[in-house]
């Protein structure tokens, strides 16, 4: 899930793969972008990117000091009230990022850390306020050098009081990081470079997704050395996002990020293999690119290889494997990985069967899905209404399946609906059939009930998105 359909962003598209056992149908959802980071976008936008042991320093060419690049400001900013159920909890009312090396390297900021503010409430350039672009590194005098510290200083702290503090920011705001960051690209600074690519592809602080533009800067990082960055030039030309389609590119790209070790581009080149996609089918390829990621502690690859020990393809039959793998992604949240482990226990296979702990886990990853569907993910939002569709840790209800996924379709994903019109046989033919209904309901399909999803299936996907 992206991200999330994402994930984040940041992009590729995994679809999962799998088939109705005999014990019932299974959730197979569609899956977000697999991130640079290793993380399923789902899981929400990854702090890090970074995949260099430091950014290449930048050339000399008239290059201001790190006091001019990023100048220190004290704020007094009242605080807010986060939602939570519990007791009152303050908050600084922006969205932010860990500020990872490559940001570092590219505004000189040496060891520092803090967090980025990626959005934030209206506010006057050079007003009080915090905006998009600043970088907090305390907040009364508590260091923040990542979400946690920010959280645990933030705790101490009554919403409605004054705070002060602590950022960084470039010139009057975003615009100016935006130039300074494009400027210091192109005097080939690699980690100014990444940033700007991982910053238009995920939609951070400049304005929505620029995929072309992204795929730009990521093309000049990875052409640096970046590994990270490399993994996502290759999945903008996997998907066709910014760039023309080219799976073979993708492959090669893919290649070289996982000969440097970067397990994402180890996975994703796994699920070329599985697919034969860029490169000749080859299971047993896909289940050692999978393994190798797996050894790095990747998630989503956890996943992939639980499912070819599981069909044994590429590897020996192994259900005991299956589970341990299964069990160990689900345990790193990956809900994919524990539906999949829910049919586990509700069919015995690989552990004794066990009907309870299966719905507890189908409860689990419904709760997981709908709270990154109210946070306005399309590929969640997506498949929580297969999961109202199948039953799966929520009352069956096509109603409330129907109101999800147009709701997800109106959310305007472009990923989205490349994913389903690329992976149509992730749905069943009777949920093909049965989205093709709830389009001709909402008034933006007229063509037949056949399961087929045509050019005019997309057409009216897209069409409920530009409703909105």
């Amino acid at each position: 899930m992206r991200p999330l359909l994402i994930s984040t962003t940041l992009f590729v598209a995994l679809a999962c793969g799998g088939t109705a056992s005999a014990e019932g149908p299974r959730w197979t959802p569609l899956t977000g972008l697999l991130t640079p980071s290793g993380t399923p976008q789902a899981s929400g936008v990854p702090a890090e990117t970074s995949s260099t042991e430091r950014p290449a320093t930048p050339k000399a060419n008239g290059i201001r000091s790190d006091a001019a690049l990023a100048a220190p400001l004290t704020l007094k900013v009242t605080l807010g009230a986060a939602p939570t159920d519990g007791p009152p909890q303050a908050s600084l009312g922006v969205a932010t990022v860990a500020v990872d090396a490559d940001l570092a390297g590219a505004l000189d900021l040496g060891a520092a850390r803090g967090l980025l503010v990626t959005e934030a409430g209206a506010t006057e350039a050079g007003g009080a306020g915090l905006i998009a672009g600043d970088i907090i590194e305390a907040v009364d005098g508590r260091a923040v050098p990542g979400s946690e510290a920010l959280t645990e200083a933030l705790r101490d702290l009554a919403p409605g009081r004054e705070a002060s503090v602590s950022v960084r920011r470039v010139g009057a705001g975003p615009r100016d990081l935006e130039g300074l960051l494009v400027r210091r690209a192109g005097e080939g600074n690699v980690g100014a470079a990444a940033s700007l690519g991982r910053f238009y592809a995920q939609g951070l602080v400049f304005g929505g997704p620029a995929p072309g533009t992204a795929a730009s800067y990521a093309l000049k990082a990875a052409e640096g050395g970046h590994l990270a960055s490399m993994t996502r030039y290759a999945l903008f030309a996997k998907d066709g996002l910014g760039i023309p389609k080219d799976e073979a590119l993708a492959a090669r790209w893919f290649r070289k990020a996982a000969d440097g070790g970067q397990d994402a581009a180890m996975t994703n080149l796994g699920t070329l293999y599985e697919s034969g996609l860029g490169v000749t089918r080859d299971d047993a390829a896909a289940a050692r690119w999978y393994r190798a990621a797996v050894d790095r502690g990747q998630v989503f690859a956890m996943y992939r290889l639980a499912l070819l020990y599981e069909a044994g393809r590429g590897v020996k039959t192994n259900d005991g494997e299956a589970v341990r793998l299964l069990r160990a992604a689900s345990d790193k949240g990956l809900s994919e990985a524990t539906s999949w482990l829910a049919d586990k226990y509700a069919q015995g296979r690989g552990v004794a069967k066990n009907e309870d702990e299966a719905f507890r886990l189908n409860a689990r990853v419904a709760d997981e899905v709908r709270r990154a569907a109210e946070l306005g993910n399309a590929v969640a939002t997506f498949n929580l209404g297969i999961l109202y569709r199948a039953g799966k840790g929520v009352t069956k209800s096509d109603t409330e399946a129907a109101s999800w996924i147009v709701k997800s379709l109106k959310l305007g994903d472009a990923y989205l609906v490349s994913e389903l019109m690329r992976n149509p046989n992730v749905l069943s033919e009777a949920d093909r059939k049965w989205v093709q209904q709830v389009l001709r309901d909402a008034g933006a399909y007229k063509g037949p009930i056949d399961g087929a999803f045509t050019p005019e299936v997309r057409t009216a996907m897209e069409q409920l998105g530009r409703k909105v």
